[in-house]
């Protein structure tokens, strides 16, 4: 996969940054939906009239689906529809994936019980905006006449990762939204993500998708090698995220036992990422903020 491969052929540059960045910043808080400003762009592609995510998540909750489209990539029930309210018209994803697997293997691991679910979708999303993560896009559970799904706004215009013109103006900003993905996918297990799920927009801001294949129900840290580096204020608010804030966040969405391998995932990486602290030293595996 070309993040990967990109990523580790720069991590020299990180590692100098880490010895001459600035002193260490206030750690990231949890934000609500309320507490993110961003814009996403409607079906005309001019910029949606919502001035927060919270505003956003009631438009993809109530509109009215006009059209819809299925796709053919994926490995998911998915289908590309167009809502509309109010005059807004935007279009979303509808994942319906629900599926329970036992005693299989996938990408090559064995799984005693492997599900493949919809629900995950607004898991992911509310799981990391309590770390401060902005970097999915905004996603509701919602009913579509007699089906069950999520609802995710679709992101209009996207740079192709994999193109020779690819290249981000901020080396050392890239890597670090790509630390910060590193890091969530081994918190919920996403063993799935690859260049079909990492989107680029016009000014290389990463996003992240198609969650429906994580939060499974292992133990052990997934991706140790893509746990070398660290963004400071990402892992402090990692190291502090309470049990009750973690259950908060995916209660709706996530079985007891997912959510007990979920908080002991988070113990898994902690001392993980601390032995390769005391190993080599706070400035070698953290890097404070610019």
């Amino acid at each position: 996969m070309r993040t990967r491969e990109w990523v580790d052929k720069n991590l020299w540059l990180l590692l100098l940054l880490s010895t001459l960045a600035s002193p260490l910043h206030a750690a990231r808080q949890a934000v609500t939906p309320a507490d993110v400003e961003r814009t996403f762009l409607g079906a005309d592609h001019q910029p949606l009239p919502f001035k927060n995510d919270e505003e956003l998540l009631n438009f993809l909750q109530d509109a009215p689906v006009v059209e819809e489209i299925e796709l053919g990539t994926g490995v998911n029930r998915s289908q590309k529809v167009l809502l509309e309210k109010n005059g807004v018209r935007a279009h979303a994803i509808f994942r319906e994936a629900d599926k329970t697997d036992r005693d299989i293997r996938v990408g090559g691991v064995s799984y005693r019980l492997f599900r493949d679910s919809y629900l995950f979708e607004p898991a992911a999303y509310h799981l990391a905006l309590e770390l401060g993560i902005t970097s999915i896009p905004p996603v509701v559970r919602r009913r579509v006449g007699s089906r069950d799904g999520s609802m995710q706004i679709w992101i209009e215009e996207t740079l192709d990762e994999e193109s020779a013109g690819f290249k981000p103006p901020d080396i050392s900003a890239w890597i670090r939204q790509l630390r910060d993905m590193f890091l969530f996918d081994n918190f919920i297990y996403n063993s799935d993500r690859n260049g079909g799920n990492i989107l680029v927009t016009p000014d290389y801001k990463l996003i992240m998708i198609d969650h429906t294949r994580a939060f499974q129900e292992k133990l052990d840290v997934m991706d140790p090698g893509h746990l070398n580096l660290v963004n400071a204020d990402t892992w402090e608010r990692f190291q502090n995220l309470t049990e009750e804030e973690i259950r908060d966040a995916v209660r709706p969405y996530l079985t007891p036992q997912e959510m007990n391998q979920l908080i002991r995932r988070q113990r898994s990486i902690i001392e993980y990422v601390d032995g390769l602290i005391k190993e080599r030293g706070r400035d070698a595996v953290v890097i404070p903020q610019p």
